[in-house]
């Protein structure tokens, strides 16, 4: 194996070890070269980086100098602070980015040929361990990893503890029951993030200007992902409580103009009565984006995706109700089986969840109707498009299909017995017909009704 370690030195300052090392785009870099990117940070809290093991990919970056040429050239982006080494062992390569790393592109390349030699010669200050062993360390007289490695191990673990000497043999490649494992850095399934305003107003122009801020950062931790998401909550908190505002779009994206578009023009329609103290963003559920190659002929989903952003423009700028989207629910009853949302009908995996808890994500879980399966229905039963909000009962004598009279049979009958174990239970027999006016409607027999009355249920265009 061939572990790689990206560290630096933590400053007990936290707005300046920010802006010294962005460590988000440090694991976005790391992320590129491997999948098993793992953070590891001292016990004091002195050093901390990221370990990427990097053996599995060297075939796929051209073998183990083409890997470490272009991540030394790509970390060249990053400050001087950052501390780049290379070992067989992850505890290895973190020694060695502490007490030697590399200071050059050449120091890089050469430690694929170190052994243990190279980390016998490393000073005691590299072991993450109490301070109180460091003095006595010194005590002693040792200097040097090897002055401890080469001490009959029953002695060093009565004297020193069996963490102490779990950390010399996870360096070394000993198998040690003590040693701590390195879990693989999972990034966050939701995205939560506050900032408190440093005024108190409620000028819209301001307070987007702030919201900027918090927008880009999700962008950003959405592209990390490649995901995108279709629905993004925002809270506006005052002194008396707080105004919620949800942006939707009719596409998974993760584009910082778009969403920045809806929310300029959600927050022209907002009136905010109190002074807003600080802003906070959510996103609870996320879709992976699919891959988009680029091509010298026209794009034939590019006109859905203009669409799609139109239709967000006009309901940012209208209102919710301004457009809406139909889709299908597994329900044979007509009147239940077609449902209106604010989003298209989004295709998502049974058991996936919010995992965000809490009254203020139970509110707003993103819920979507199930996809009616099609397959399951005949292909001679046609369903007409214009329902009435209310089924019209046929006045006069029931229809009869004889020949010559004002009802002409076109098909059915149709039975649909639904629902007999809740409150809408239905039990009617559909016909396709043609009236006296030569229309053709959809006609029911109520089975339920102890008149079997007739019913118009809606037009065929």
């Amino acid at each position: 194996m061939r572990w790689i370690a990206l560290s630096f030195k933590q400053s007990r300052n936290r707005a300046e070890a920010k802006s010294q090392l962005d460590i988000d785009a440090l694991y976005e870099l790391a992320a590129r070269y491997s999948p098993v990117v793992c953070w590891r940070q001292d016990q004091h809290l002195e050093y901390a980086g990221w370990l990427v093991e990097v053996h599995s990919s060297f075939r796929l970056f051209g073998g183990a100098q083409a890997l470490l040429s272009q991540l030394w050239a790509d970390t060249e982006e990053f400050s001087a602070a950052l501390h780049l080494a290379n070992h067989d062992t992850a505890t290895g390569a973190w020694w060695l980015g502490k007490g030697a790393p590399a200071r050059s592109e050449h120091d890089f390349l050469d430690m694929l040929n170190g052994d243990e030699t190279r980390l016998l010669t490393l000073p005691l200050q590299v072991l993450d361990c109490e301070p109180n062993l460091q003095a006595t360390w010194q005590q002693c007289g040792f200097v040097q990893l090897g002055d401890l490695w080469r001490l009959p191990r029953d002695g060093f673990l009565k004297r020193f503890g069996g963490l102490a000497l779990a950390e010399l043999d996870s360096g070394f490649g000993q198998q040690n029951k003590l040693a701590p494992g390195l879990p693989t850095h999972q990034p966050t399934e939701i995205f939560e993030q506050e900032e408190e305003l440093p005024f108190h107003c409620t000028q819209l122009d301001l307070i987007e200007h702030h919201a900027q801020v918090l927008l880009e950062a999700a962008c950003h931790w959405l592209k990390r992902k490649k995901h995108g998401t279709r629905e993004l909550l925002w809270r506006f908190k005052h002194a008396k409580g707080e105004e919620a505002l949800c942006l939707r779009s009719a596409q998974a994206t993760d584009s910082h103009a778009l969403w920045g578009r809806l929310l300029h023009h959600q927050l022209a329609r907002m009136q905010l009565d109190e002074d807003i103290r600080s802003l906070c963003l959510y996103c609870g559920h996320t879709e992976l984006l699919p891959n988009i190659n680029a091509s010298f002929l026209p794009d034939p989903t590019e006109g859905s995706r203009n669409w799609n952003s139109t239709c967000d423009v006009l309901r940012a700028r209208l209102g919710e109700q301004t457009i809406l989207f139909a889709a299908t629910e597994s329900d044979p009853r007509p009147e239940c089986s077609i449902v209106l949302q604010h989003t298209p009908l989004a295709q998502t995996h049974s058991g996936q969840t919010n995992k965000k808890t809490g009254k203020h994500a139970g509110q707003h879980a993103n819920q979507h109707a199930t996809e009616l399966n099609h397959a399951t229905l005949a292909s001679s039963t046609p369903r007409p498009l214009w329902l009435l909000p209310t089924p019209k009962p046929l006045q006069g004598k029931s229809p009869s299909w004889q020949a010559g009279g004002p009802w002409q049979l076109l098909s059915g009958p149709e039975r649909v017995e639904f629902g007999w174990w809740d409150a809408q239970p239905c039990k009617r027999d559909y016909y396709c017909a043609r009236d006296s006016n030569a229309s053709v409607v959809w006609l029911y027999q109520d089975l339920l009704d102890e008149n079997t009355r007739w019913f118009l249920h809606g037009y065929f265009a």
